[in-house]
């Protein structure tokens, strides 16, 4: 059975998206630039917490990730839209919107992005906010619309640098969080076989604080292998390590397995001193 709902709709190149919207960029006056963003300054200078709160309430809505204009942002939601409607879902992130418009309920870029909601990540997302607004008046921001978190993989016992397609990301905890809010069961199913995500620090703060371990089908003593827990493994990797939300792949799970999963597997053992240095992945059923 195919994944995916396919049909005959057809995206712009990537780059005929960032032509376009590079050179619309440029004709734009500077004064026109800067405007959107003098504004949400004297919101919150002039109204401290009420001006925060309407920029953070802006944020609900996708048309604001689209307010600076930039190709990348216009071409993630053309994606998405072009999902919703029934087209092949180019990434992650336009799958999740396909998926979750087709249950009758709703997504936001922002749903991503804010971290876990609380005071922490609501404060760290309005300064990385104001970060990029200043990159990007100054025409430094990262137009390229591919993202690759991996920069290190071992091979032969030694750790090499790898070339992302784009830069990491700045802030992995806050759309690490996103993705624990909704895949809590993905993350608590115990047994060696989910490794890859129990061992995360995120599967055992889960755990910790109160979330059921989740036994496997097949598991011939469940109840012994929830009994057993899950232990803390000091890595960094994250989810956004394995799982590239706006990278365009055609691949079962948007998943690069040799180029990103494999350097991301390395690095998690690498980090917590358990599983071999180099690892061998198969996908061949």
């Amino acid at each position: 059975m195919p994944r995916y709902i396919t049909d005959q709709y057809e995206l712009p190149d990537d780059d005929d998206l960032f032509e376009e919207g590079f050179s619309y960029r440029r004709q734009r006056p500077m004064l026109v630039r800067i405007l959107p963003l003098l504004f949400a300054m004297l919101l919150v200078i002039g109204g401290g917490a009420a001006g925060a709160l309407a920029i953070s309430e802006r944020q609900e809505r996708d048309d604001f990730c689209l307010s600076c204009h930039t190709p990348q942002h216009r071409a993630y939601v053309e994606r998405a839209t072009a999902a919703v409607a029934g087209a092949l879902a180019l990434d992650l992130s336009s799958y999740h919107y396909q998926q979750i418009y087709g249950r009758g309920e709703v997504i936001r870029c922002i749903d991503c992005h804010r971290g876990d909601g609380g005071a922490r990540h609501r404060a760290q997302l309005m300064l990385l906010s104001a970060e990029l607004s200043i990159l990007w008046l100054v025409g430094q921001d990262d137009r390229r619309l591919e993202k690759t978190a991996i920069t290190t993989t071992v091979i032969n016992g030694l750790t090499q640098t790898v070339s992302p397609t784009s830069l990491a990301l700045r802030a992995p905890e806050l759309s690490n969080a996103g993705c624990v809010a909704c895949h809590k069961a993905q993350l608590l199913v115990a047994g060696m076989a989910n490794h890859m995500h129990n061992t995360l620090p995120a599967a055992y703060e889960l755990w910790r604080y109160g979330e059921p371990l989740i036994a496997p089908k097949d598991a011939p003593d469940p109840q012994s292998l929830i009994a057993q827990g899950l232990a803390l493994y000091q890595t960094s990797v994250q989810c956004s390590h394995c799982h590239q939300t706006h990278r365009a792949l055609d691949t079962d799970k948007f998943l690069d397995w040799q180029a990103v999963v494999k350097p991301a597997c390395e690095q998690c053992h690498r980090e917590t001193g358990r599983g071999p240095a180099e690892v061998t992945i198969s996908t061949d059923e």
